[in-house]
Formats: structure tokens, sequence, C-alpha cells
């Protein structure tokens, strides 16, 4: 059993997990004796006050980073945690991304609800599974062609208007493009492991580019242009992931 401190007082340690959760923590430097518990797989700071990333760097066997709901700016100060598989740093502040690039063992990244304007620093990312950038500010899909073993992609929530660059993503198993400025499902082809499509709350006209998808079971097109008159028209009944699969087939 090891123990650290925290505004004066004893935290005693039963296992590698330590919740740091929702304690108003302005700064990482206040928490005294992390020398003591550099076996921690597990941390979580989510919740406090916490601007700047720092400090960590001894934790060398931290397998898992819960920074969320707080004021981060900057990725940094985490280069050596080379154990790391899921870093979370939903709701910060953070305007790109950077300081990712020795963290190859990372399984999970989630970036969701941030200021973030561009993809890019995560080539390095080779074993990444799951990557979460929705809520961001995103306008263009690119920076993502050596993620090969990502299986869910989320993006919604962004200022995307085409859907690029994702042809080497053949394992992508749930791709999530909701609450953006599409107009075109295309692109999509090589994904043939594509199960879950999210597209609801676009402005797509025409059901087209999902011929490939021989193994989509759920797509979402609510709220676009295409849902309404296509369910008007009854030309595809309840707009069923096959049956638009085995649409498009047909026109071809």
């Amino acid at each position: 059993m090891s123990e650290i401190i925290l505004n004066g007082k004893k935290i005693k340690l039963w296992g590698d997990r330590l919740d740091l959760s929702k304690k108003k923590i302005k700064d990482i430097s206040e928490i005294r004796g992390l020398e003591n518990v550099t076996y921690l797989k597990e941390f979580n700071l989510s919740g406090n006050n916490i601007r700047e990333i720092k400090d960590l760097e001894i934790l060398s066997n931290l397998e898992i980073l819960n920074l969320r709901y707080n004021q981060v700016s900057e990725i940094s100060g985490i280069e050596t945690l080379k154990n790391l598989r899921r870093l979370y740093l939903y709701n910060n502040e953070l305007t790109h991304i950077k300081g990712l690039d020795k963290l190859k063992n990372l399984k999970v990244l989630n970036l969701y609800e941030n200021y973030i304007t561009e993809i890019k620093g995560l080539q390095n990312l080779i074993s990444l599974e799951e990557l979460h950038l929705g809520s961001n500010k995103i306008s263009e899909i690119k920076g993502l062609q050596s993620l090969k073993n990502l299986k869910f992609l989320n993006l919604e929530k962004n200022n995307i208007s085409e859907i690029k660059e994702l042809n080497t993503l053949k394992n992508l198993v749930l791709l999530n493009l909701k609450w953006n400025q599409i107009v075109e499902i295309k692109n999509l082809e090589n994904l043939i492991n594509l199960m879950r499509l999210e597209l609801a709350y676009n402005l797509i006209s025409q059901i087209t580019g999902l011929e490939t998808l021989d193994k989509l079971i759920n797509i979402d097109l609510r709220a676009n242009p295409v849902y309404y008159s296509y369910i008007k028209d009854k030309l595809v009944k309840h707009l069923d992931a096959q049956d638009l699969v085995n649409f498009c087939k047909q026109k071809i």
C-alpha cells in the first residue's frame, strides 16, 4: 500500500488505480508523492481546473489517463508514457493536436468537444483503434491514412462538407459524421468492414456510394433531404441499410 498527499491530506492507494476526479485541483504539482506510485496503471484527473499537463513523466507504467472536463489548452508532458493505451481529453480547450508522436501503443484517443480546427499529428499512432474528434471545428478529413487499425471514428458536429481520404481505413466498423455539411455519400468503397454509418443532420439529397458496403447493418440518414424524399416516394422501405446497398447496386 502507498499514499499520496493532496491539500495536506493523505490518500491511501489500494491497487494500481488512482481517482482524483472533482478534487478542485488547479495544478498537478499540488499532488505530492507521485514518485511513490510509479506502478500506477490508471489515473483519473477529470473534472478539475487543470490547465497544464505536467509532472506525470514519472508514471511510466500508466495505461489509462483521464483528463476530461479540465481547461487543458496543449497536449504536453506525456511523451514518456509509452505504455499509455487510453487517453481522454474530452471537453478541454485544445486548438491543435501535438505531443502524441511517441505514444505508439495508444488504442483509444478521445478529443471530443474542444476547439481543434485540423486533423494532424496522429500519423505515428499506428495502434489506434478508436478516435473521437466530434464537436470540434474541423472542416476537412485528412491526416488519417496511416491509422489502418482504426475501427471507430467519430467526427460528428464539425464543419465537414466532403467525405474523403478514408480509403486506407479498411478495418473501420463505425463511422460517425452526423451534424456536418455533407452533400454527397462518396469515397466509402474501400471501407468493406463498415457496419454502422451515421450521417444524420447533413445535406444529402441522393442515395449513392454504398454499393460495396456488404457488411453495413445500420445507417442513419435522418434529417437529410434524401430521408424525407425516399420515405415519401416509398422507394426504399424504412431506409434499411442493406436495402440501400442493394438499391445502389441496382443503379450501377
